[in-house]
């Protein structure tokens, strides 16, 4: 398996016709076809699904496209890092996160990793679930894994740094009737303030953001991070930008970590009075060099949050 089938692979799932391939990559179409062809057969699974009027992926092709994309991201890294070695001496910080709404932390603290450290640091960002994230780390594929402390990880080579100890904010729109009226009857000068107990968002229906990985286990057992009215029509979504947007909606209520509270002028953020504590922070390899861009970058995260 080479870098072309790769390349010819990827683009085909996307465009799902092999003339559009060809001209993304470059090449002629039957080109694309000895690539595809070559790679399933050193797979020994059909990829692609064809007809004489569509071209589809199959199940296993669907399963393999994350893991040949990852392959062709981590080629193009190293590429990129190998060609600019001689140009300029650089200190690559790959950072792994999970939600959107995290960047704003990850800008905030690159920011002050810039102003207590001289090297010419070059982070990486890697947007996906925090389970592959910290498959990645044990790889050597990420440097850094941003989250909230997962209590079943354990490996011995990875320490987790704890940053903050969160808690969750409750969030609605103002518009939504339930927000309308608890601003009618409670005196607020700050809303985030402003304590808001359980039994009075018990009725409203929730917005849950569980990762996809997690949701397998969510329900087992009644094990519950939050607490959840299972008598609602309870809307799941994958991360806490969806939920931003379905609350946006109007659509009921959501809990969110403070780590990834963004303001915003239409929503209502008040402090949840029973809200458990979870330990935010960041998973890397150990190491002791108190000079290098991962120890200046988890020292800044600290600052950020104070």
């Amino acid at each position: 398996m080479n870098v072309s089938q790769l390349e010819c692979f990827v683009s085909l799932a996307s465009t799902l016709n092999f003339v559009r391939t060809a001209e993304q990559l470059g090449l002629t179409q039957p080109a694309v076809s000895k690539q595809i062809k070559a790679i399933e057969s050193e797979l020994g699974v059909t990829l692609f699904e064809r007809t004489s009027r569509s071209v589809s992926l199959t199940q296993i092709g669907h399963q393999f496209l994350p893991e040949a994309t990852d392959m062709l991201n981590i080629f193009y890294r190293a590429k990129q890092r190998i060609n600019s070695y001689y140009q300029t001496e650089k200190n690559v910080v790959r950072i792994g996160y999970s939600d959107p709404h995290a960047v704003q932390f990850i800008s905030q603290t690159l920011k002050e990793t810039f102003k207590i450290s001289h090297e010419n640091i070059s982070p990486e960002l890697v947007l996906d679930q925090t389970d592959a994230n910290l498959s990645r780390l044990q790889k050597n594929q990420l440097d850094i894994v941003i989250g909230i402390r997962d209590a079943k990880f354990s490996d011995d080579s990875i320490v987790f740094s704890k940053v903050d100890e969160n808690r969750f904010k409750f969030i609605i729109a103002k518009d939504h009737p339930f927000a309308i009226d608890f601003l009618k009857t409670h005196s607020i000068k700050k809303s985030d303030e402003t304590l808001i107990s359980s039994d009075e968002f018990w009725n409203i229906r929730q917005i849950l953001d569980i990762p996809p990985y997690l949701l397998k286990t969510f329900f087992s057992k009644g094990h519950h991070i939050v607490p959840i009215n299972d008598n609602l029509d309870n809307i799941i979504c994958s991360n806490v930008n969806e939920a931003y947007g379905l609350v946006l909606a109007g659509i009921g209520y959501a809990l969110v970590p403070e780590h990834l509270i963004i303001q915003h002028p239409n929503i209502l953020f008040l402090n949840w009075k029973e809200s458990p504590h979870a330990s935010f922070g960041i998973y890397h390899k150990k190491q002791s060099n108190r000079q290098s861009p991962i120890y200046h970058f988890i020292k800044s995260a600290k600052s950020t949050m104070v």
